[in-house]
Order: structure tokens, then sequence, then C-alpha cells
């Protein structure tokens, strides 16, 4: 289960250490795709599989988005040390250059630059918030 956050920042190549605490759940590669709302998300096979059953399943109409999804996704092994090399591409979809907020979200793990994150969570107010939370027995 992927949860919690870090911050830790991208070397000169351009890897990025993925904290212990998250490493079990990816094994020895991640797939990387960048995520719409900014970021880059990482999962592991399972999670990968779980999360795209619905699109690799649905009718040819959606063929764009597989396209989209499938032809972006990058197989990542991680090193001897935790670390992985984001692609350039990658790390400029998300704006990328040196800090990266880890965020668990439970079963994937999403990687952010700080002020892009900063402004996805201004947009949640405390009143969507609150019922969210009360919504899902958590308030």
């Amino acid at each position: 289960m992927l949860i919690g956050s870090a911050v830790h920042n991208l070397d000169t190549k351009g890897r990025i250490v993925i904290p212990a605490k998250y490493r079990d759940d990816f094994g020895s590669s991640v797939y990387a795709l960048y995520g719409v709302k900014g970021c880059i998300r990482l999962y592991s096979y399972e999670q990968f599989m779980k999360a795209t059953e619905k699109l690799r399943d649905a009718d040819i109409t959606k063929d764009a988005l597989r396209r989209r999804v499938f032809g972006s996704v990058e197989n990542i092994s991680l090193d001897t040390q935790g670390r992985i090399l984001l692609s350039e591409e990658l790390r400029k979809k998300a704006g990328i250059t040196d800090r990266v907020r880890m965020v668990g979200m439970f079963g994937w793990l999403e990687l952010w630059k700080e002020e892009n994150l900063s402004e996805k969570e201004e947009e949640l107010t405390s009143e969507e918030e609150i019922r969210l939370m009360a919504e899902l027995g958590l308030a």
C-alpha cells in the first residue's frame, strides 16, 4: 500500500531515489506515465494492469486514449540503490527539474514538482474536503 509522502531531489542524471517504504510495493521495476493532472504516476506491474483493465477492454472508440496511455508508458528498472531514471520527456511534461514531492495514492505513487502540487491542493476547498471525507467515513 502506497501512502504518505516524501521529498527527494533529482540527481544530475535525472535519477530519483524511491524511498525504502515504497520499494517493496514495486519490486524491481516501475511503470511510469504522465498523469493528466500534471504529475508522473508510478505503478507496480500488478497495479498498472489493474488500473488499465477497463481501458484495455474498452470498445474501439477508445483507441486514441489507449494510444496516449500505452504509448507513453515507460518500464523503468530500479538500480541497486533504489533509484529510477526518469526520462527527459516525462520530467519535462511534469515540469520536474530538481525537487520532487512523492505522494502515495494507495495503488500508485505520484511524483510532483512541489509548486504544482501546492496549486492542486489549493483547488480543494475546506468545505469540499469536509464533505468528501464525511462521504467516505473518514471525518
